[in-house]
Protein backbone atom coordinates (compact mmCIF):
# COMPACT_ATOMS: atom_id res chain seq x y z
CA UNK A 1 0.00 0.00 0.00
CA UNK A 2 1.25 3.46 -1.48
CA UNK A 3 2.45 6.28 2.07
CA UNK A 4 0.20 8.08 0.68
CA UNK A 5 -2.95 5.60 0.86
CA UNK A 6 -1.81 4.37 4.24
CA UNK A 7 -1.77 7.87 5.76
CA UNK A 8 -5.00 8.48 4.76
CA UNK A 9 -6.39 5.36 6.35
CA UNK A 10 -4.48 6.87 9.43
CA UNK A 11 -6.56 9.95 8.96
CA UNK A 12 -9.92 8.23 8.27
CA UNK A 13 -9.53 5.75 11.44
CA UNK A 14 -8.98 8.25 13.67
CA UNK A 15 -11.90 10.51 12.02
CA UNK A 16 -14.19 7.44 12.84
CA UNK A 17 -12.50 7.07 16.36
CA UNK A 18 -13.80 10.76 17.00
CA UNK A 19 -17.09 10.07 15.75
CA UNK A 20 -17.42 6.91 17.80
CA UNK A 21 -16.52 8.93 21.18
CA UNK A 22 -18.88 11.41 20.22
CA UNK A 23 -21.84 8.95 20.24
CA UNK A 24 -21.15 7.63 23.35
CA UNK A 25 -20.90 11.05 24.90
CA UNK A 26 -24.45 12.06 23.31
CA UNK A 27 -26.36 8.91 24.44
CA UNK A 28 -24.42 8.16 27.75
CA UNK A 29 -23.23 12.01 29.39
CA UNK A 30 -25.73 14.35 26.91
CA UNK A 31 -28.65 11.46 27.87
CA UNK A 32 -29.61 11.99 23.69
CA UNK A 33 -31.97 9.43 22.11
CA UNK A 34 -30.22 6.91 19.62
CA UNK A 35 -33.20 8.47 17.39
CA UNK A 36 -32.11 11.64 17.27
CA UNK A 37 -31.15 12.93 14.41
CA UNK A 38 -27.50 13.80 15.72
CA UNK A 39 -27.10 10.39 17.13
CA UNK A 40 -28.04 9.14 13.51
CA UNK A 41 -25.77 10.60 11.29
CA UNK A 42 -23.29 9.74 14.03
CA UNK A 43 -23.58 6.30 13.50
CA UNK A 44 -23.92 6.59 9.52
CA UNK A 45 -20.99 8.23 9.41
CA UNK A 46 -18.85 5.74 11.59
CA UNK A 47 -20.67 3.10 9.47
CA UNK A 48 -19.29 5.37 6.43
CA UNK A 49 -15.69 5.48 7.57
CA UNK A 50 -15.65 1.67 8.35
CA UNK A 51 -17.18 0.88 4.91
CA UNK A 52 -14.54 3.07 3.31
CA UNK A 53 -11.56 1.48 5.15
CA UNK A 54 -12.24 -1.88 4.15
CA UNK A 55 -13.01 -1.19 0.57
CA UNK A 56 -9.42 0.78 0.42
CA UNK A 57 -7.55 -2.56 1.61
CA UNK A 58 -9.64 -4.97 -0.43
CA UNK A 59 -9.89 -2.77 -3.81
CA UNK A 60 -6.40 -3.69 -4.69
CA UNK A 61 -6.96 -7.41 -4.55
CA UNK A 62 -9.08 -8.56 -7.47
CA UNK A 63 -9.53 -12.04 -6.23
CA UNK A 64 -11.95 -10.79 -3.48
CA UNK A 65 -13.87 -8.61 -6.03
CA UNK A 66 -17.40 -9.60 -4.18
CA UNK A 67 -16.20 -8.28 -0.69
CA UNK A 68 -15.15 -4.91 -2.34
CA UNK A 69 -18.24 -4.64 -4.02
CA UNK A 70 -19.71 -5.34 -0.66
CA UNK A 71 -17.59 -2.90 1.08
CA UNK A 72 -18.48 0.10 -1.90
CA UNK A 73 -22.04 -0.14 -1.89
CA UNK A 74 -22.24 -0.57 1.80
CA UNK A 75 -20.10 2.86 1.77
CA UNK A 76 -21.90 4.48 -0.84
CA UNK A 77 -25.43 4.24 0.93
CA UNK A 78 -24.09 5.05 4.86
CA UNK A 79 -22.53 8.19 3.01
CA UNK A 80 -25.82 9.16 1.39
CA UNK A 81 -27.48 8.52 4.67
CA UNK A 82 -25.11 10.16 6.84
CA UNK A 83 -25.67 13.23 4.77
CA UNK A 84 -29.30 12.92 4.77
CA UNK A 85 -29.55 12.84 8.35
CA UNK A 86 -27.38 16.06 8.81
CA UNK A 87 -29.78 17.60 6.16
CA UNK A 88 -32.78 16.78 7.99
CA UNK A 89 -31.02 17.94 11.12
CA UNK A 90 -30.11 21.09 10.02
CA UNK A 91 -33.15 21.99 8.55
CA UNK A 92 -35.26 21.10 12.11
CA UNK A 93 -32.75 23.36 13.13
CA UNK A 94 -33.44 26.14 10.89
CA UNK A 95 -37.70 25.42 11.99
CA UNK A 96 -38.63 24.36 8.26
CA UNK A 97 -41.46 21.86 8.90
CA UNK A 98 -41.08 18.35 6.71
CA UNK A 99 -44.46 17.13 5.96
CA UNK A 100 -45.00 13.45 4.66
CA UNK A 101 -44.80 14.60 0.97
CA UNK A 102 -41.59 16.84 1.31
CA UNK A 103 -39.89 13.48 3.51
CA UNK A 104 -40.97 10.80 0.61
CA UNK A 105 -40.05 13.57 -2.27
CA UNK A 106 -36.60 14.83 -0.70
CA UNK A 107 -35.29 11.70 1.43
CA UNK A 108 -37.71 8.41 1.12
CA UNK A 109 -37.44 8.56 -2.80
CA UNK A 110 -34.00 9.60 -3.41
CA UNK A 111 -32.41 7.44 -0.62
CA UNK A 112 -34.46 3.64 -2.08
CA UNK A 113 -33.62 4.56 -5.49
CA UNK A 114 -29.55 5.25 -4.52
CA UNK A 115 -29.93 2.06 -2.16
CA UNK A 116 -31.11 0.25 -5.53
CA UNK A 117 -28.77 1.48 -7.78
CA UNK A 118 -26.23 0.52 -5.32
CA UNK A 119 -26.85 -3.42 -4.51
CA UNK A 120 -27.54 -3.37 -8.64
CA UNK A 121 -23.66 -2.17 -8.96
CA UNK A 122 -21.83 -5.63 -9.12
CA UNK A 123 -24.18 -6.59 -11.87
CA UNK A 124 -25.05 -3.12 -13.89
CA UNK A 125 -22.15 -1.30 -13.05
CA UNK A 126 -23.65 1.77 -12.88
CA UNK A 127 -21.85 3.39 -10.22
CA UNK A 128 -18.58 1.68 -10.61
CA UNK A 129 -17.03 -0.95 -11.38
CA UNK A 130 -13.24 -3.34 -10.13
CA UNK A 131 -10.68 -3.48 -12.92
CA UNK A 132 -9.36 -7.15 -13.72
CA UNK A 133 -6.14 -5.22 -11.73
CA UNK A 134 -9.12 -4.56 -8.85
CA UNK A 135 -8.95 -1.22 -9.27
CA UNK A 136 -11.97 1.41 -8.65
CA UNK A 137 -13.24 2.45 -11.60
CA UNK A 138 -16.21 5.76 -11.13
CA UNK A 139 -18.69 5.39 -13.66
CA UNK A 140 -20.80 8.40 -14.58
CA UNK A 141 -23.62 7.93 -12.34
CA UNK A 142 -21.33 8.00 -9.14
CA UNK A 143 -19.81 11.15 -10.36
CA UNK A 144 -23.31 12.77 -10.83
CA UNK A 145 -25.95 10.91 -8.66
CA UNK A 146 -23.91 10.17 -5.40
CA UNK A 147 -21.91 13.56 -5.61
CA UNK A 148 -25.05 15.64 -6.37
CA UNK A 149 -27.14 14.15 -3.66
CA UNK A 150 -24.26 14.58 -1.33
CA UNK A 151 -23.15 17.96 -1.98
CA UNK A 152 -27.64 18.97 -2.26
CA UNK A 153 -27.67 17.12 0.96
CA UNK A 154 -24.73 18.97 2.74
CA UNK A 155 -25.13 22.66 1.11
CA UNK A 156 -28.98 22.90 0.60
CA UNK A 157 -29.47 24.03 4.36
CA UNK A 158 -26.37 26.70 4.17
CA UNK A 159 -28.59 28.20 0.69
CA UNK A 160 -31.84 28.54 3.28
CA UNK A 161 -29.94 29.91 5.88
CA UNK A 162 -28.53 32.52 3.95
CA UNK A 163 -32.24 32.88 2.18
CA UNK A 164 -34.01 33.47 5.54
CA UNK A 165 -30.77 35.79 6.80
CA UNK A 166 -31.10 38.25 3.42
CA UNK A 167 -34.31 38.60 1.21
CA UNK A 168 -36.50 35.99 3.31
CA UNK A 169 -35.81 37.70 6.35
CA UNK A 170 -39.85 38.08 6.95
CA UNK A 171 -40.09 34.55 6.15
CA UNK A 172 -38.11 32.80 8.52
CA UNK A 173 -39.41 30.39 10.61
CA UNK A 174 -40.53 32.13 13.87
CA UNK A 175 -39.38 28.87 16.08
CA UNK A 176 -35.89 28.64 13.92
CA UNK A 177 -32.49 29.28 14.46
CA UNK A 178 -29.59 29.70 11.75
CA UNK A 179 -26.41 28.67 14.33
CA UNK A 180 -23.35 29.50 13.25
CA UNK A 181 -21.95 26.36 13.23
CA UNK A 182 -23.78 25.35 10.06
CA UNK A 183 -21.89 28.01 8.12
CA UNK A 184 -18.45 26.98 9.79
CA UNK A 185 -19.63 23.31 9.17
CA UNK A 186 -19.98 24.29 5.38
CA UNK A 187 -16.94 26.48 5.64
CA UNK A 188 -14.78 23.78 6.76
CA UNK A 189 -15.75 21.34 4.60
CA UNK A 190 -13.94 22.38 1.37
CA UNK A 191 -11.46 23.63 3.34
CA UNK A 192 -10.37 20.05 4.82
CA UNK A 193 -10.77 18.89 1.07
CA UNK A 194 -8.32 21.14 -0.18
CA UNK A 195 -5.71 20.70 2.86
CA UNK A 196 -6.29 17.02 2.39
CA UNK A 197 -5.04 17.48 -1.27
CA UNK A 198 -2.29 19.46 0.05
CA UNK A 199 -0.97 17.19 2.82
CA UNK A 200 -1.32 13.96 1.08
CA UNK A 201 0.73 15.52 -2.53
CA UNK A 202 -1.49 14.14 -4.76
CA UNK A 203 -5.45 14.13 -6.23
CA UNK A 204 -7.58 11.36 -4.79
CA UNK A 205 -10.39 9.99 -6.06
CA UNK A 206 -14.07 11.54 -5.78
CA UNK A 207 -14.96 9.31 -2.77
CA UNK A 208 -11.69 9.66 -1.19
CA UNK A 209 -12.21 13.30 -1.38
CA UNK A 210 -15.34 13.92 0.28
CA UNK A 211 -15.32 11.41 2.95
CA UNK A 212 -12.77 12.71 5.24
CA UNK A 213 -13.55 16.26 5.27
CA UNK A 214 -16.92 15.96 5.78
CA UNK A 215 -16.51 13.18 8.47
CA UNK A 216 -13.69 15.96 10.29
CA UNK A 217 -16.23 19.09 9.72
CA UNK A 218 -19.31 16.85 11.04
CA UNK A 219 -16.73 16.34 14.40
CA UNK A 220 -16.64 20.34 14.78
CA UNK A 221 -20.75 20.35 14.32
CA UNK A 222 -21.41 17.44 17.09
CA UNK A 223 -18.94 18.75 19.48
CA UNK A 224 -20.32 22.33 19.26
CA UNK A 225 -23.83 21.35 18.97
CA UNK A 226 -23.00 19.34 22.19
CA UNK A 227 -21.19 21.85 24.10
CA UNK A 228 -24.20 24.38 22.65
CA UNK A 229 -26.67 21.94 24.84
CA UNK A 230 -24.95 21.68 27.80
CA UNK A 231 -24.54 25.53 28.00
CA UNK A 232 -28.06 26.15 27.19
CA UNK A 233 -29.41 23.06 29.69
CA UNK A 234 -26.65 24.87 32.54
CA UNK A 235 -27.75 28.78 32.10
CA UNK A 236 -31.36 27.25 32.22
CA UNK A 237 -30.66 25.47 35.30
CA UNK A 238 -28.48 28.36 36.51
CA UNK A 239 -31.45 30.46 35.90
CA UNK A 240 -34.21 28.07 37.37
CA UNK A 241 -31.94 28.22 40.73
CA UNK A 242 -31.68 31.84 40.54
CA UNK A 243 -35.16 32.05 40.14
CA UNK A 244 -36.01 29.66 43.38
CA UNK A 245 -33.71 30.99 45.66
CA UNK A 246 -35.65 34.82 45.19
CA UNK A 247 -38.97 32.81 45.78
CA UNK A 248 -37.31 31.09 48.30
CA UNK A 249 -36.30 34.34 49.88
CA UNK A 250 -40.07 36.21 49.27
CA UNK A 251 -41.93 32.88 50.79
CA UNK A 252 -39.27 33.36 53.93
CA UNK A 253 -39.74 37.12 54.36
CA UNK A 254 -44.18 36.34 53.71
CA UNK A 255 -43.71 34.27 57.20
CA UNK A 256 -43.86 36.19 60.52
CA UNK A 257 -40.34 35.32 62.42
CA UNK A 258 -39.59 31.62 64.08
CA UNK A 259 -39.21 33.25 67.37
CA UNK A 260 -41.71 36.28 67.86
CA UNK A 261 -41.46 38.60 71.11
CA UNK A 262 -44.19 39.62 73.01
CA UNK A 263 -43.24 42.26 75.10
CA UNK A 264 -46.76 43.10 76.45
CA UNK A 265 -47.59 39.55 77.46
CA UNK A 266 -44.71 38.15 79.09
CA UNK A 267 -46.64 34.50 79.66
CA UNK A 268 -46.59 33.38 76.43
CA UNK A 269 -43.64 31.94 74.01
CA UNK A 270 -43.59 30.87 70.90
CA UNK A 271 -41.44 29.39 68.51
CA UNK A 272 -41.99 28.08 64.95
CA UNK A 273 -39.49 26.13 62.25
CA UNK A 274 -39.95 25.33 58.87
CA UNK A 275 -37.56 23.24 56.55
CA UNK A 276 -38.17 22.99 53.47
CA UNK A 277 -37.39 19.85 51.30
CA UNK A 278 -37.00 22.10 48.20
CA UNK A 279 -36.09 25.34 47.70
CA UNK A 280 -39.50 26.83 48.17
CA UNK A 281 -42.43 24.84 49.88
CA UNK A 282 -46.09 24.38 50.48
CA UNK A 283 -46.35 24.27 54.41
CA UNK A 284 -46.65 27.40 56.03
CA UNK A 285 -47.12 29.07 59.47
CA UNK A 286 -48.89 32.10 60.83
CA UNK A 287 -49.21 34.04 63.76
CA UNK A 288 -51.07 37.84 64.77
CA UNK A 289 -53.00 39.87 66.93
CA UNK A 290 -56.53 40.44 66.09
CA UNK A 291 -57.36 42.72 69.04
CA UNK A 292 -55.30 43.56 71.97
CA UNK A 293 -56.27 40.46 73.55
CA UNK A 294 -56.83 37.84 71.32
CA UNK A 295 -53.41 36.05 69.21
CA UNK A 296 -54.64 34.13 66.18
CA UNK A 297 -52.00 31.71 65.24
CA UNK A 298 -51.71 28.44 62.32
CA UNK A 299 -50.05 26.03 60.77
CA UNK A 300 -50.79 24.30 57.44
CA UNK A 301 -49.77 22.09 54.82
CA UNK A 302 -50.41 22.24 51.06
CA UNK A 303 -51.11 19.40 49.09
CA UNK A 304 -47.84 18.72 46.61
CA UNK A 305 -44.53 20.41 46.82
CA UNK A 306 -42.16 22.87 44.86
CA UNK A 307 -43.54 25.87 42.89
CA UNK A 308 -47.34 25.27 42.42
CA UNK A 309 -47.43 24.32 46.67
CA UNK A 310 -45.38 27.81 46.74
CA UNK A 311 -47.70 29.75 45.21
CA UNK A 312 -50.89 28.20 46.67
CA UNK A 313 -49.27 28.46 50.04
CA UNK A 314 -48.98 32.26 50.10
CA UNK A 315 -52.64 32.49 48.42
CA UNK A 316 -54.07 30.56 51.15
CA UNK A 317 -52.10 32.41 53.61
CA UNK A 318 -53.07 35.71 52.42
CA UNK A 319 -57.18 34.78 52.26
CA UNK A 320 -56.90 33.38 56.12
CA UNK A 321 -55.51 36.40 57.65
CA UNK A 322 -57.88 38.41 55.80
CA UNK A 323 -60.71 36.61 57.02
CA UNK A 324 -59.07 36.36 60.77
CA UNK A 325 -59.02 39.81 61.26
CA UNK A 326 -62.25 40.53 61.12
CA UNK A 327 -64.37 37.16 62.03
CA UNK A 328 -65.46 36.34 65.38
CA UNK A 329 -64.43 32.53 65.24
CA UNK A 330 -62.08 30.17 64.02
CA UNK A 331 -64.91 28.59 62.47
CA UNK A 332 -65.96 31.17 60.58
CA UNK A 333 -62.38 32.16 59.26
CA UNK A 334 -62.14 28.70 57.66
CA UNK A 335 -65.83 28.66 56.17
CA UNK A 336 -64.70 31.68 54.26
CA UNK A 337 -61.52 30.86 52.99
CA UNK A 338 -62.89 28.03 51.90
CA UNK A 339 -65.17 29.28 49.05
CA UNK A 340 -62.55 31.78 48.21
CA UNK A 341 -60.21 29.09 47.65
CA UNK A 342 -62.33 26.87 45.65
CA UNK A 343 -62.91 29.71 43.31
CA UNK A 344 -61.12 28.41 40.19
CA UNK A 345 -59.21 25.82 41.63
CA UNK A 346 -58.83 23.97 38.40
CA UNK A 347 -55.96 22.46 39.66
CA UNK A 348 -57.87 21.02 42.45
CA UNK A 349 -54.81 21.59 45.31
CA UNK A 350 -56.16 22.07 48.66
CA UNK A 351 -54.76 22.47 52.02
CA UNK A 352 -54.82 20.95 55.69
CA UNK A 353 -54.88 23.30 58.34
CA UNK A 354 -55.47 23.99 61.77
CA UNK A 355 -56.08 27.40 63.19
CA UNK A 356 -56.87 28.66 66.87
CA UNK A 357 -57.42 32.19 69.06
CA UNK A 358 -56.19 32.09 71.82
CA UNK A 359 -57.70 34.70 74.55
CA UNK A 360 -54.42 36.18 76.61
CA UNK A 361 -56.92 37.01 79.44
CA UNK A 362 -58.31 33.71 80.41
CA UNK A 363 -56.14 31.62 78.54
CA UNK A 364 -58.94 29.97 76.46
CA UNK A 365 -58.25 28.71 73.42
CA UNK A 366 -60.89 28.48 70.25
CA UNK A 367 -59.59 26.43 67.21
CA UNK A 368 -60.85 24.18 64.62
CA UNK A 369 -58.87 21.38 62.42
CA UNK A 370 -59.29 21.36 59.39
CA UNK A 371 -57.99 17.91 58.14
CA UNK A 372 -54.75 18.56 59.38
CA UNK A 373 -52.16 16.52 61.79
CA UNK A 374 -53.76 16.23 65.91
CA UNK A 375 -51.67 18.62 67.82
CA UNK A 376 -50.13 17.60 70.74
CA UNK A 377 -50.73 18.69 74.04
CA UNK A 378 -48.55 18.61 77.01
CA UNK A 379 -50.05 19.60 80.54
CA UNK A 380 -47.87 20.39 83.48
CA UNK A 381 -47.11 17.21 85.81
CA UNK A 382 -49.18 15.25 83.09
CA UNK A 383 -48.16 12.80 79.58
CA UNK A 384 -48.81 14.04 76.41
CA UNK A 385 -52.14 14.01 74.63
CA UNK A 386 -53.22 14.27 71.50
CA UNK A 387 -56.42 16.55 70.33
CA UNK A 388 -58.30 14.21 68.23
CA UNK A 389 -60.69 16.23 67.01
CA UNK A 390 -61.54 17.03 63.35
CA UNK A 391 -63.97 19.80 62.02
CA UNK A 392 -64.32 19.18 58.60
CA UNK A 393 -62.11 18.49 55.39
CA UNK A 394 -59.07 19.69 54.07
CA UNK A 395 -59.35 23.54 52.78
CA UNK A 396 -60.21 23.96 49.05
CA UNK A 397 -61.66 20.46 49.02
CA UNK A 398 -65.07 20.92 48.83
CA UNK A 399 -67.03 24.69 48.36
CA UNK A 400 -70.06 23.47 50.80
CA UNK A 401 -67.69 22.34 52.99
CA UNK A 402 -69.03 23.55 56.91
CA UNK A 403 -66.32 23.48 59.76
CA UNK A 404 -67.01 23.51 63.45
CA UNK A 405 -65.00 24.61 66.21
CA UNK A 406 -63.60 23.46 69.92
CA UNK A 407 -62.85 25.20 72.91
CA UNK A 408 -59.84 24.31 75.52
CA UNK A 409 -58.51 26.09 78.54
CA UNK A 410 -54.43 26.39 79.17
CA UNK A 411 -53.11 26.53 82.74
CA UNK A 412 -49.26 27.65 83.10
CA UNK A 413 -47.01 25.52 82.35
CA UNK A 414 -48.54 23.99 79.47
CA UNK A 415 -47.26 23.38 76.01
CA UNK A 416 -49.03 22.93 72.57
CA UNK A 417 -47.24 21.24 69.53
CA UNK A 418 -48.34 21.82 66.10
CA UNK A 419 -46.82 20.14 63.32
CA UNK A 420 -46.75 18.65 59.53
CA UNK A 421 -46.98 15.38 58.43
CA UNK A 422 -43.12 15.80 57.31
CA UNK A 423 -42.01 15.25 60.81
CA UNK A 424 -43.70 12.30 61.80
CA UNK A 425 -43.32 10.74 57.99
CA UNK A 426 -39.80 11.36 57.99
CA UNK A 427 -38.30 7.63 57.18
CA UNK A 428 -34.89 5.78 57.93
CA UNK A 429 -33.00 3.66 55.50
CA UNK A 430 -35.17 0.73 56.58
CA UNK A 431 -38.57 2.42 55.60
CA UNK A 432 -39.64 2.83 59.41
CA UNK A 433 -41.48 6.43 60.19
CA UNK A 434 -40.39 8.63 62.81
CA UNK A 435 -43.56 8.88 63.95
CA UNK A 436 -46.06 10.45 66.42
CA UNK A 437 -44.61 8.37 69.80
CA UNK A 438 -40.93 9.85 69.11
CA UNK A 439 -42.34 13.22 69.05
CA UNK A 440 -44.21 12.44 72.11
CA UNK A 441 -41.11 10.89 73.77
CA UNK A 442 -38.68 14.50 72.43
CA UNK A 443 -41.70 16.54 74.42
CA UNK A 444 -40.93 14.52 77.60
CA UNK A 445 -37.71 14.49 77.32
CA UNK A 446 -37.57 18.42 76.62
CA UNK A 447 -40.22 18.71 79.47
CA UNK A 448 -38.22 21.68 81.35
CA UNK A 449 -36.50 23.51 77.98
CA UNK A 450 -37.65 26.61 76.40
CA UNK A 451 -39.39 26.14 72.66
CA UNK A 452 -36.82 27.28 70.68
CA UNK A 453 -34.50 24.44 72.33
CA UNK A 454 -36.82 21.94 72.69
CA UNK A 455 -37.70 22.62 68.48
CA UNK A 456 -34.21 22.42 67.58
CA UNK A 457 -33.53 19.65 69.73
CA UNK A 458 -36.41 18.17 68.26
CA UNK A 459 -34.99 18.48 64.56
CA UNK A 460 -31.89 17.34 65.35
CA UNK A 461 -33.55 14.18 65.93
CA UNK A 462 -35.35 13.93 62.99
CA UNK A 463 -32.41 14.36 60.53
CA UNK A 464 -30.29 11.95 62.77
CA UNK A 465 -32.82 9.31 62.48
CA UNK A 466 -33.70 9.71 58.71
CA UNK A 467 -29.94 10.02 57.79
CA UNK A 468 -28.67 8.99 54.75
CA UNK A 469 -32.66 9.59 53.33
CA UNK A 470 -33.13 12.36 51.33
CA UNK A 471 -35.93 14.91 52.73
CA UNK A 472 -39.40 14.05 51.68
CA UNK A 473 -41.48 16.90 52.53
CA UNK A 474 -41.53 19.66 54.30
CA UNK A 475 -40.82 19.86 58.06
CA UNK A 476 -42.85 22.80 60.28
CA UNK A 477 -43.22 22.78 63.04
CA UNK A 478 -45.28 25.49 66.19
CA UNK A 479 -44.78 25.26 69.90
CA UNK A 480 -46.66 27.37 72.23
CA UNK A 481 -45.98 27.41 75.96
CA UNK A 482 -47.49 29.50 79.21
CA UNK A 483 -45.28 30.09 81.26
CA UNK A 484 -45.03 29.84 85.04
Amino acid sequence: MAAVDRLYLELLFVGALLLVILLVNNIFLYKQKITDYISRMTIAGIVMCAFEIAWMMVSEHPEINTVAYIAGCGYCISFVLFVAFLNRYLIDRIGIEINRTRLVIGYIIPVIVFALLCISTPWTHLLFKMTETGQVQEMILFETLFVGLLYFYVFSPILLAIYFLTIGKKKRPKNGEIPASLFVFCIMTPILYWLEELILGEKLSNYENLSLPVSIALVYLVTNVSTHTVLKSRAKVEAIETDLRIASKIQTDALPPTTPEFDKYLNIDMKCCLNTAKEVGGDFYDYFFIDENRMCFLIADVSGKGTPAALFMMTAKTIIKDYALFKESTSEILNEANIRLCENNKESMFATVWIGILDIRTMTLQYTNAGHNYPILQRKGKGCEELETVHGLMLAAFENTQYNQSEIHLEKGDRLLLYTDGATEAHNKDNELYGVDRVERMLEDTRDCSGETTLDRMVENINTFAKGVSQFDDITMVIISIKE
